[in-house]
């Protein structure tokens, strides 16, 4: 390449410079330009013209050169990156204007290729693919497009993007519209089957950044939304049924209750009267079954209640001694006919008077202590309150005067224990352990399941250790609140320490 340039430059010189040396002849021949007369000037302006012409052409080539090796490299680079797994790739050309040429034509091809590749790929998808510039005018359908609306695709280029027309996407056209967005319209297709169609829209660009056109991919989400529509329905039936069964359960147990009061009642007045022994003993059955019946009741109904989001927590000042004596006064006589020792056993710190919702305290007490009874043969069973005051404020408390309070209660028994895989089965409603002893002593599995709901009103939690043969303690604490000036003289520890069952494991480690 650079021999033949160098070749036409030599040659062009030359023709210059023998075009000059004619000049200087005819200029400096004196006879001559007598003889030639007025075509002396002709000539020598013709010979000065022809030197100018080829001086002139010298340049455009080698500017024309230099163009054209500017854009053949940036062809071959162009060429490189789009077909380098080409194996056809064109060689770089001595002939500047036949390797562009080459080159161009490849790049074509590639382009081509490329092209049919995009056009199989869009082809075959069932998703709507459509292109639009700015002013929201089609560029491109897909076949999927086209069917969709019943159109064919040469009537749809250049037609408005019916989207935008209809006012269904979030812009219009000559808006700033989003480099990418996402929507969902509803639309009827060619059949008039009614879908939903999500589209989602971004901007083409150029290598400069600058935005060429718009592409909206549209996909049927009919089947997703009908799904979800009909497990909102579901979900609102299952609701709808879940409140009515409290209601019913609610009902139920009230109707239920007055009878049962009615049945306890005339059994104490009846055990009053003369009776024989047997007479008696029945009155007993009767009594101890109706007391039964009515602890069922009261589980159902206030399980109703949570379960309704009803239930309430009235607080108020009470005495935790009395409120333990009642329990143990309660217990005391089925557990002198099982054998046991029944204690309660209350930490000196522990505030005399703390302020709190004592019939839901006594309620978990109970439930607590009559499992511990009724699943222990042997040994004791042993009540334990200790707590702390809370010296942080706790938000969303409102107090007054009073101190928050964290009071923890310990329910101890030696009694057959619980199997480790069994014991988060234990506070699930209606669920019992698969035991001869719990099929033997029955129950319906609600007393722990309202206990653990009780304690979460109360901001507090419960849980449970055990193990075979070697008893179970089952643990909650709730948080309640004392006088502050009782509270000024106990020691306590901030909120954002440990506080109740998390301390007591912490200790026992």
């Amino acid at each position: 390449m650079q021999v033949n340039i160098r070749r036409q430059t030599v040659m062009i010189f030359g023709l210059a410079a023998s075009l000059t040396i004619a000049l200087i002849v005819i200029a400096t021949d004196e006879n001559l330009r007598e003889r030639l007369g007025t075509t002396y000037w002709v000539i020598g302006l013709s010979l000065i013209g022809s030197i100018l012409l080829v001086l002139a052409g010298y340049v455009f080539d080698r500017t024309l050169v230099s163009k054209l090796r500017e854009i053949n490299q940036h062809t071959s680079a162009a060429a490189r990156v789009s077909d380098s797994r080409d194996e056809n790739l064109v060689a770089d050309d001595p002939d500047e204007i036949m390797g562009l040429a080459r080159k161009i034509e490849q790049m074509a091809r590639s382009l081509q290729k490329t092209e049919a590749s995009y056009r199989a790929i869009v082809e075959d998808q069932a998703d709507l693919i459509c292109r639009y510039k700015s002013d929201g005018r089609l560029t491109f359908a897909n076949g999927a497009y086209a069917a969709f609306f019943g159109r064919k695709r040469q009537d749809l280029a250049g037609q408005p993007w019916s989207i935008l027309v209809d006012g269904l996407a979030p812009w219009r056209p000559f808006d700033s519209w989003p480099e990418s967005a996402t929507f969902e319209t509803g639309l009827a297709d060619a059949n008039g089957r009614a879908c939903v169609i999500q589209w989602t829209h971004r901007a083409i660009k150029d290598r400069e950044g600058q935005v060429i056109e718009y592409q909206a991919v549209g996909h049927d989400i009919s089947v997703r939304k009908q799904a979800e529509l009909a497990l909102r329905e579901a979900k609102e039936a299952a609701e709808s049924a879940d409140r009515a069964k409290s209601e019913f359960l609610a009902i139920v147990s009230h109707e239920i209750r007055t009878p049962i009061n009615g049945i306890i009642g005339f059994s104490r007045l009846l055990r009053e009267t003369p009776l024989n022994a047997d007479q008696l003993g029945h009155v007993e059955t009767i009594q101890r079954c109706g007391q039964s019946l009515e602890t069922l009741v009261s589980d159902i109904l206030d399980l109703s209640k949570i379960e309704a989001g009803r239930l309430e927590i009235f607080p108020s000042p009470f005495s935790l001694r009395d409120c333990v004596d009642d329990i143990v006064h309660l217990f005391s006589e089925p557990a002198w006919r099982a054998g046991l020792n029944l204690v309660a056993e209350i930490a000196p710190s522990v505030p005399p008077i703390l302020h709190g919702d004592h019939n839901r305290l006594r309620q978990i007490l109970s439930n607590l202590v009559g499992n511990a009874v009724k699943f222990t043969e042997r040994g004791s069973v042993t009540i334990r309150l200790h707590g702390e005051p809370v010296r942080d404020e706790l938000p969303g408390l409102a107090l007054g005067d009073d101190t928050p309070y964290r009071l923890v209660c310990e329910v101890v028994d030696t009694g057959v224990g619980i199997p480790p895989d069994q014991v988060a089965r234990l506070f699930r409603a209606f669920s019992q352990l698969d035991t001869s002893t719990t099929r033997r002593h029955g129950g319906t599995g609600l007393g722990l399941i309202i206990s653990k709901r009780l304690c979460e009103l109360m901001q507090g939690h419960i849980g449970v250790e055990s193990a075979p043969g070697r008893g179970s303690t089952f643990r909650f604490d709730v948080l309640m609140a004392c006088p502050r000036a009782e509270a000024a003289a106990l020691p306590g520890r901030s909120a954002s320490t440990p506080t109740g069952l998390g301390a007591l494991r912490a200790a026992q480690s």
